[in-house]
């Protein structure tokens, strides 16, 4: 909720200026309703454990063990099979480096959009476990994260990120205030800077120049504002994009579609709105809740968020009673996406099932070197 309005409060103060278009506050309904319904689970689940006395509170501790040797492998395998995957690309002279067709081709779709997908859950975990002076993981976490950038997706780098900080605060690794804050809106900043100014400069050999540092800067409140006021616009223009709810489950669609040798659905709006006064301030995203408005009827909304809060509440519960740090990085990989929701709905993307079955796939292989658990400190369920 809270990265919802914060968004929204900046969104309503550049409304109808610096080029921005105007908000309609009727957009917010639709989160009115959605976040106390997507609540209405944890307050049940704690309801129905006090009343047969069990406990709401259950311990929880860093054990502090290191990251198992079989996932270090597979860190550094992936990493230098996409490293020479880039260097293929990078010969290819028709690509131009830090474009978009370059990032499909570096590791866009099929075979090595997979591959990178296997790092996620290794960077998440080594991003939760490292130390100031672990230098050799550092390292790795950076290679991995390096990987990520010139994949040139902002949601593969922030969400990882994102997962990694909530299992950090939440495992008392780290504690919310104004530094922490501070340093994720830095860093936040920093990637749209690496991404929308540093690579281009290494591609095509340009310079910095004011007009290039104020595209980027405004590049960026426009990304930051796109979900908010993409929503409000699409909701003014009656919402010409009212789609089928096979669009929310697409990754079970095209699971299926894919087996059956059928069409596959691409989850993605095609209605760009430009909520700014340049070419580059189109979106085609509309929050969290306004996509699964767009795409569900009324029935339609309240049963998938009170099954996926249902699905997410579960799972907490379940990590807390295995106590496995693999069930822990699930957990928090599906509160980077929720986190995320003042953007888009992230949930109609295949690496929600893929993400959590490498995971999964992981616990199992690390039971041959060393796996890492949690037990100890008190965590509250709901």
């Amino acid at each position: 909720m809270l990265p919802y309005v914060v968004v929204l409060l900046i969104t309503i103060a550049i409304a109808g200026n610096f080029g921005f278009t105007t908000f309609n506050y009727n957009s917010i309904w639709i989160w009115i309703l959605g976040l106390p319904l997507f609540a209405l689970p944890s307050y049940a689940f704690a309801a129905v454990m006090r009343h047969y006395g069990l406990p709401t509170k259950i311990p929880y501790k860093d054990d502090d063990k290191p990251l198992p040797t079989v996932l270090i492998v597979i860190a550094v395998a992936v990493s230098l099979l996409l490293l020479y995957r880039l260097y293929s690309t990078l010969s290819v002279k028709t690509l131009l480096f830090g474009t978009d067709d370059f990032a499909d081709q570096f590791s866009g779709h099929g075979f090595w959009a997979h591959l990178r997908t296997l790092l996620i859950p290794i960077l998440i975990i080594a991003m939760f476990q490292v130390k100031k002076k672990q230098y050799w993981l550092w390292l790795l976490i950076l290679l991995m994260l390096v990987i990520q950038f010139v994949n040139m997706v902002k949601g593969t780098i922030i969400i990882p990120i994102m997962a990694a900080i909530l299992f950090r605060l939440y495992a008392g690794r780290m504690h919310l205030n104004l530094t922490l804050i501070l340093s994720v809106l830095i860093g936040g900043l920093a990637v749209f800077f690496l991404i929308y100014m540093v690579i281009p400069i290494m591609g095509n050999g340009g310079g910095v120049d004011m007009d290039l540092v104020e595209f980027v800067t405004k590049h960026f409140v426009h990304y930051f504002t796109s979900g908010t006021f993409g929503w409000s616009f699409d909701l003014d223009q009656g919402v010409p994009d009212k789609n089928g709810f096979s669009y929310i489950i697409a990754p079970f669609v095209n699971i299926y579609s894919t087996l059956a040798g059928q069409e596959v659905i691409l989850p993605v709006n095609h209605f760009y709105w430009n909520v700014g006064d340049t070419v580059t301030t189109f979106t085609n995203v509309r929050t969290f809740f306004g996509t699964l408005y767009i795409y569900s009827d009324f029935l339609q909304f309240i049963t998938y968020t009170l099954i996926l809060s249902t699905f997410i509440y579960t799972w907490k519960v379940l990590a807390m009673l295995k106590q496995s740090i693999y069930l822990y990085v699930i957990l928090f990989y599906y509160c980077g996406l929720l986190a995320m929701g003042w953007f888009e709905f992230y949930f109609f993307h295949l690496d929600t099932i893929e993400i959590p079955l490498i995971t999964l796939f992981y616990m199992w292989a690390s039971k041959w070197s060393f796996s890492p658990e949690v037990k100890g400190k008190e965590v509250t369920i709901g």
